[in-house]
């Protein structure tokens, strides 16, 4: 997949394309779907499929108050886009003559003139234009004037326990991810909720009573994290990202999130007990670390002594091996 940084890269070497728009946060299988969808369109025709997406998002400049903490960093949303199929992709940094745009110039001077769409792609709520007034019915309606398609992809639904029936979104995956429900989210995104970050020294609390940890200091801060409380999930390492992201080797992983309740020592984090790594955890300093987290344990609580704490660890490392099993993760 080619990556460009600006239009004008882009329309250098443009020819008619199939195009998909969005922020893609999450990449959940909403845009999956939508993407899927694009795929058989280019094949269909043997086009390329250009995927473009924003970094900062529009709203993030419109409306910093609303913004909520994302989902996927950018790094790890180009990756899951590239597995989607695209072709290239083009990342906006809009500007305010961007946001400027009326629905009409954003079809006539992005779409038409420097991206050459021949076939748009897009989600039923799906707006574009200054103060978001386009929508699909109004693209489907310049399509038909201006000499390009638009196909509307339907919400993507998914059953949720104790919710029914629902449109899967990047708000609904946040939701889920807040408040710890992983096996939601992991159905909103057909995969394992995914922090991104370095492993960083600690108290060194976890080695004095068995369970060296592996600190994680986020790539990110505005990374969305779970609810506080222990987590059954796996890691990857490398000395680069990309090293990481391709690691055939995954560990299983006891993740703690929140303060240390027994010791009490006031700072909030995310630890990781590796349980099948036999190094010395200085040796994993500095390290990438995609750790994916697959389901929650239990909340934090206090223990009266160390012995006490060690000996739910022990427990909490069997539930890990038991739900990484039972979810059927290629460890």
């Amino acid at each position: 997949m080619r990556i460009f940084e600006s239009i004008t890269d882009y329309t250098a070497q443009a020819g008619p394309a199939v195009i998909t728009i969005g922020n893609f946060d999450g990449v959940h299988v909403g845009h999956q779907s939508i993407m899927a969808r694009a795929r058989e369109l280019a094949d269909a025709e043997s086009l390329p499929l250009l995927g473009v997406t924003f970094n900062p998002s529009a709203v993030k400049i419109l409306r910093p108050e609303l913004v909520s903490h994302i989902l996927t960093p950018r790094p790890l949303k180009i990756r899951l886009l590239a597995q989607q199929g695209l072709d290239s992709l083009l990342i906006i940094t809009p500007d305010s003559d961007f946001l400027r745009l009326s629905p009409e110039q954003f079809v006539r001077e992005i779409l038409i003139d420097k991206l050459r769409v021949h076939h748009i792609v897009e989600g039923q709520t799906f707006n574009f234009g200054r103060h978001r007034k386009g929508t699909m019915l109004t693209l489907q309606e310049f399509g038909g004037k201006m000499g390009f398609q638009a196909h509307m992809v339907s919400a993507r639904k998914i059953e949720l326990p104790d919710v029914g029936s629902v449109a899967v979104s990047s708000t609904l995956t946040r939701q889920q991810v807040r408040a710890g429900r992983m096996l939601n989210t992991r159905s909103c995104l057909g995969r394992s909720y995914t922090l991104l970050g370095k492993v960083v020294p600690g108290r060194h609390i976890g080695r004095e009573i068995g369970f060296p940890t592996a600190n994680l200091a986020l790539d990110e801060l505005d990374q969305l994290v779970p609810d506080d409380g222990v987590y059954a999930g796996y890691a990857r390492l490398g000395d680069s990202l990309e090293q990481a992201w391709d690691s055939p080797h995954r560990l299983s992983a006891a993740i703690s999130i929140g303060h240390c309740e027994t010791f009490d020592n006031g700072r909030w984090q995310i630890e990781t007990f590796l349980l099948d790594y036999d190094g010395p955890t200085d040796s994993l300093y500095d390290k990438n670390i995609l750790l994916s987290i697959e389901q929650r344990i239990r909340p934090q609580q206090k223990f009266e002594n160390a012995q006490e704490l060690s000996a739910e660890i022990s427990n909490d490392c069997q539930r890990v091996r038991e739900i990484i099993a039972k979810n059927g993760v290629d460890l």
